[in-house]
């Protein structure tokens, strides 16, 4: 057999080496022609599979309890778990994996209540309730029909929405249904006047989207967002303010979207500020008075405000539109103050010291923004800290975490297969 060369040999081990390049090389500050970081040591870095990458579910808001972090991972292909990973190393102190339906259930978390040590979320017709503080299921219950995945709460009560036994089996909604966080307990809670004029396809004649409870003048009321159907896929919504003590609508049906819409539906959890209620409902964002329901302003977007979110944070509202960009919204009157490229279909954006981070669908990157300037300074690219070429940072949570005695905090962010934490930009 004819012996390879030593040049041959060589040539095959440089190739081989430059394959693996973004294994090997220790990620190091880099930034881009327009200044942005796109290249950062992270702190450290955790795995997110025990065995073979598989999908390990999405949260789509961070979970904290006191000062560690929740996020989800894997055993095998059917082992999806939550984690608690301690901050400041990423090592895991806990892990939950107690589904009903271990072979195909996905981990799938959307707006939750969190009362102390306790987190509650549904997955479908499955509900769950752990403990945070030992990673062990606090209570479940299998139910006979599907709950949507945000929820909201306050103290031990939560609010979810899922189909009312009011009506025919023939004829689809969902209610409002309250629920105690520590003992399990479930009713049914409030329905709206739904007019049934119209029949969205599969006989279905509204929503329930949202019920946020919020104090006013010492009483406790639920802001409650829900919907209808008009012709094909136009919708009209409404906002409503429940008052809980009386069991009494202040107000049941203020229009917020007078146009009916495609897809004129709430996609985002609203936003409470200054007793104004802001909700994004297909292409526009609305601002309303809370007590009343009078509408002050409506935004309308290229794109609607659907995989990732709204915030308001320093008297502004960042938005994360669809169309690619981000936007910064004076809150009272609704005239922009500034507009920077975004990243499309994105994670949830977390803010932290004047800045939000989120993660790029489009570019498969950490972004984060400078909230005060609108400027971007962040668009961590995973190929050059270590991950395979085809790897993106994921649409699921981030984590911010404040530092100590001026210090700058961390930020935690996952792709398909680690965890990484970075020191945060401010």
């Amino acid at each position: 057999m004819r012996p390879f060369s030593l040049g041959i040999i060589c040539l095959a081990s440089a190739l081989v080496s430059s394959c693996f390049l973004w294994d090997k090389d220790e990620p190091k500050l880099k930034t881009n022609e327009e200044g942005e970081v796109i290249s950062l040591p992270y702190l450290w870095k955790t795995n997110l599979h025990f065995n073979d990458p598989v999908f390990n579910g999405t949260l789509k808001y961070p979970i904290y309890y006191k000062e560690n972090i929740i996020i989800p991972m894997t055993k095998s292909p059917s082992g999806r778990l939550l984690a608690m990973v301690n901050p400041l190393n990423g090592k895991v102190l806990w892990e939950w994996d107690d589904r009903f339906v271990k072979a195909t259930e996905d981990i799938l978390i959307g707006q939750f209540p969190q009362f102390e040590n306790l987190i509650f979320f549904p997955a479908g017709g499955r509900l769950y309730c752990v403990n945070l503080q030992n990673g062990e299921t606090h209570w479940k219950r299998r139910m006979d029909r599907s709950f949507y995945s945000n929820v909201y709460g306050k103290g031990e009560n939560f609010y979810m929405f899922g189909r009312s036994d009011a009506f025919p089996d023939s004829v689809y909604q969902s209610v409002i249904f309250k629920g105690n966080i520590v003992t399990g307990d479930l009713e049914e809670y409030l329905i709206p006047n739904f007019t049934m004029d119209y029949f969205f396809p599969g006989n279905r004649i509204g929503d329930v989207t949202a019920a946020m409870p919020v104090g006013l003048d010492g009483k406790e009321y639920l802001a409650v967002v829900w919907q209808e159907p008009f012709f094909e896929f136009f919708w009209q919504s409404y906002l409503g303010l429940y008052d809980q003590s009386t069991r009494a609508w202040v107000y049941e049906k203020t229009i917020i979207n007078p146009e009916k819409a495609f897809n004129g539906v709430l996609l985002n959890p609203p936003v409470i500020y200054k007793d104004r209620i802001y909700m994004a409902v297909g292409f526009e964002l609305t601002c309303h008075d809370l007590r009343t329901g009078q509408q002050y302003w409506r935004k309308k977007f290229d794109g609607e405000i659907f995989f990732s979110n709204f915030l308001i944070e320093e008297d502004r509202i960042i938005v994360n539109n669809e169309d690619q960009y981000v936007y910064a919204l004076d809150p009272m009157s609704g005239n922009q103050l500034w507009k920077t490229r975004g990243s499309g279909t994105s994670s949830k954006m977390s803010y932290m010291n004047g800045v939000v981070y989120f993660n790029g669908g489009a570019s498969g990157r950490l972004h984060a923004i400078d909230i005060r300037e609108g400027k971007t300074v962040w668009k961590i690219d995973p190929k050059l800290i270590g991950e395979f070429p085809d790897e993106a940072f994921r649409g699921t949570a981030i984590y911010t975490l404040p530092g100590e005695n001026g210090k700058k905090g961390k930020v935690i962010s996952l792709t398909g297969n680690n965890a990484y934490c970075f020191e945060a930009y401010r």
